[in-house]
């Protein structure tokens, strides 16, 4: 089991090299080593953007959240139709749902959007 000594040099050791010489100061009188990782936990979670007490840090934050959610996902380039068909007709020749299900499970994401793609193009006989 680790001591809160060894967790608060665990701690300090994922710190930013300017953050970690605080933390390896000799304690304050009425400082306990608790108390040292009470606040070597904040410094992280504020370093690696998991809490915020300023403006900035917040303005900081939302930022970096909004530029991961802003990423557009990459969409593959046209395929020439024989590559597509040749997906279609791979996808048609499994008969049984469980077949097709694991065909499709064994396609790359690309392979599925272009598969997704052509079975869209292709107008679908009317049910009887």
């Amino acid at each position: 089991m680790m001591t809160v000594e060894d967790r608060l040099a665990t701690v300090v050791s994922l710190l930013p090299a300017h953050e970690q010489r605080r933390f390896a100061a000799p304690f304050a009188k009425g400082e306990s080593a608790d108390s040292r990782l009470v606040e070597a936990v904040q410094a992280l979670a504020r370093a690696e953007g998991l809490s915020c007490s300023t403006q900035a840090e917040m303005a900081e934050a939302r930022a970096r959240v909004l530029a991961q959610v802003a990423r557009q996902p990459a969409t593959p380039p046209l395929v020439a139709e024989d590559e597509a068909a040749k997906l279609a007709a791979r996808f048609a020749s499994h008969k049984t749902p469980h077949a097709q299900t694991a065909f499709w499970r064994s396609l790359t994401p690309w392979e599925r959007s272009v598969l997704s793609r052509a079975q869209q193009a292709t107008p679908q006989a009317p049910l009887p």
